[in-house]
Parts: C-alpha cells; sequence; structure tokens
C-alpha cells in the first residue's frame, strides 16, 4: 500500500491560539498566525564592523602621510637658503674650485674648525671655515660660504675685493652705492657710513637692505686700506644669518695678512 502525502501529516497546536492545526499548514485557520514566516537571514555584523574599521585605518594612513609631507616642505623652506640670482643652480658645499688653498688655522682662539686660506687671487691669507668653501668670478673677487662651487654661490655669502682707483674707504663705499642702486631699484641705507676697528684694522663700514628674488637681503660692506690699495669685505645675508656671518668676518679681519 502506497502512503498518501497526507498520511505524513501532524497535528499541532498554533503558538498564539492554541488551535489544533496541521504542521503542513502555512498559517492557523482560526487567528491567522503565519506559521512559516520568512525571515531575513542575520547580517553579519562582524564582517561589517571590519570593513569600517579598515576604511578608517586607510584614512588615518592618508592623514599621517599627508602631515609628514607638509611638515617636511615646511621645513625645507624654513631651513633652506635662498639664490641671489633666481637661474643660479644650487651649489654644493664645502669645495674650493678656485683662487687658493687652505691649511689648518694655529691662531689661538680662532682655530675651532677654522682653517688659513691662501688667496692668491687677492694676495691675501685669512682664516674661514674649514667647511667653507671658495669661488672666485671673472672680476676677481673672492666668494666665501657654505654654499659655493665653480657656478656660483648662494646666500649667505661672504665677498672679498680690492680697489686701486679711490682714494679711501669712504670714496669707495659711495662709489659702490651708486652702483647698487643701478643693480636694484629699491636700496635702503639701514646703517649709514660708520668708522670703527676690526682686528687690527681701522674700518668703515655701511650696510644695504633690498629686495632679490622675493627674498630681503641684508647687505653688509666694510672698506679699509691694505699697502695703498681700498680693501673690502662683504657679506650677503637674510636677517636670520646677520650675527654668525658677522662674527666669521670679524675673523677674517682677525687674521687677514698681505696685500703686497
Amino acid at each position: 500500500m502506497v502512503k498518501r502525502e497526507d498520511d505524513y501529516m501532524a497535528l499541532i497546536k498554533c503558538p498564539e491560539c492554541n488551535n489544533d492545526i496541521s504542521d503542513q499548514a502555512e498559517k492557523c485557520p482560526k487567528c491567522g498566525y503565519e506559521l512559516k514566516k520568512t525571515e531575513e537571514p542575520p547580517k553579519d555584523t562582524k564582517k561589517f564592523k571590519g570593513k569600517i574599521d579598515y576604511k578608517y585605518i586607510i584614512l588615518g594612513l592618508l592623514v599621517v602621510v599627508v602631515g609628514f609631507y607638509m611638515l617636511n616642505q615646511r621645513n625645507n623652506t624654513q631651513t633652506g637658503t635662498s639664490s641671489i640670482d633666481s637661474g643660479s643652480p644650487a651649489p654644493s658645499s664645502g669645495t674650493q674650485p678656485s683662487g687658493g688653498s687652505s691649511t689648518p688655522a694655529a691662531t689661538p682662539g680662532t682655530n675651532q674648525g677654522y682653517v688659513v686660506y691662501n688667496d692668491t687671487n687677492l694676495g691675501v691669507q685669512y682664516e674661514i671655515p674649514g667647511s667653507y668653501g671658495t669661488f672666485t668670478d671673472n672680476n676677481g673677487l673672492t666668494y666665501v660660504g657654505a654654499s659655493i662651487d665653480s657656478e656660483g654661490a648662494l646666500i649667505p655669502y661672504i665677498v672679498l675685493g680690492w680697489s686701486n682707483s679711490h682714494n679711501n674707504p669712504v670714496q669707495f663705499l659711495n662709489a659702490f652705492t651708486d652702483e647698487l642702486r643701478k643693480t636694484y631699484n629699491d636700496v635702503a641705507i639701514t646703517i649709514d657710513l660708520v668708522q670703527g676697528n676690526l682686528g687690527q684694522y681701522s674700518v668703515y663700514g655701511i650696510q644695504y637692505t633690498y629686495n632679490s628674488s622675493g627674498h630681503l637681503v641684508v647687505d653688509n660692506r666694510y672698506a679699509t686700506v691694505i699697502n695703498n690699495k681700498i680693501f673690502m669685505i662683504g657679506s650677503k645675508e637674510e636677517n636670520v644669518n646677520q650675527e654668525y656671518i658677522n662674527d666669521i668676518i670679524r675673523v677674517m679681519f682677525n687674521t687677514l695678512k698681505g696685500g703686497n
């Protein structure tokens, strides 16, 4: 005998009204309670949470990377030096491409990192920081600085030269002022002609400021007489470098010899 499908049915109690109904019924005929409800499968909250965490981790890493890049760019801007001429290359440090040679300094009190530089171009010698380089241009001027090579100089730097076409330091500095104003149209004299002593020399000094390639340049010039020649030491810098560069100039005047 073949069993019918109905033979497999059994009676159950409706959970809602306690009425006897078939276990195959979809809902109770008395109260309408649905026995075979279609329920949504529970969401995998763990998986969902994992996605949120991963997204925030990526976002956090991006913030850190961008922040580090901006900080690095800011530090480079604050600590870097700028070129007087906007198109000049960035010279390397501590080179001596032309104009002389160096020997260890022996002068008491000035040999902390200094060397004696024999400037064959100007016929003098003086002490400069051992890490500094030098360069002689086509006009016979010697440049001394931390960032100098055969292509040029980056500020801050010191420049030396001499002239026998002027009678005294004041005349030389007045002529220099006229030439400077031909090059820069906003030259301001911030310290007018003053006289004082640097080392064993009586010098006249003057200070200018002007804008070059978007930078406010401080230009100091000192002039004295050595063997009937007007000898000049000057510096180009920005305000942040002024005290340090002036200390080097004092050492250079203190140790300056020659000039025949």
